[in-house]
């Protein structure tokens, strides 16, 4: 039997009650996964939502291996076919209604040591040494080496925001 997949979101532009779902088949080309991905996940901004979560979210739901260059060729050609529209490292679906996403608060930063080199953007590869306490000094998570892709949503939003 075929399995079929309900959409939370509607597939097609325009406004829809947010009661309505509709019933479909399971996409096929990767670009269509990455379609289906995009709609099952709320979008924590405007620019929609990050290439990691899509991949992981292909990866548990239909085993799209993570590190495949088809991933990120099916990425390249939707974008070019005008299917997604990118932004940064985060994806939209084309004519999908764009989220109304709340402002966030921002990250206080304070700068105990500033490094040498060009300040990091958006979309570079960083590496950190960090250790996170609580308040009561207790250590709860440190690592002498991290690499992350920043803006990408790999990591907690205040890292993006105050290591860019």
């Amino acid at each position: 039997p075929q399995e079929s997949y309900v959409q939370q979101t509607p597939p097609l532009s325009g406004h829809y009650p947010s009661t309505t779902s509709i019933t479909m088949a399971p996409p096929k080309t990767l670009v269509d996964k990455i379609v289906y991905a995009i709609r099952q996940q709320p979008a924590a901004s405007a620019n929609g939502v990050s290439r990691a979560a899509i991949v992981k979210y292909l990866s548990a739901e239909f085993g799209v291996d993570k590190t495949k260059a088809a991933s990120k060729k099916a990425f390249k050609d939707g974008v070019s076919k005008g299917i997604l529209i990118q932004t940064g490292q985060s994806f939209r679906v084309k004519g999908d209604t764009v989220p109304e996403v709340a402002e966030e608060p921002k990250v206080t930063i304070e700068e105990l040591k500033e490094g040498k080199g060009p300040a990091a953007e958006s979309g570079d590869t960083v590496t950190v040494k960090y250790e996170g306490k609580l308040t009561d000094g207790t250590i709860f998570d440190s690592a002498k080496s991290f690499e992350f892709t920043l803006g990408a949503g790999e990591v907690i939003k205040g890292w993006d925001q105050g290591i860019a």
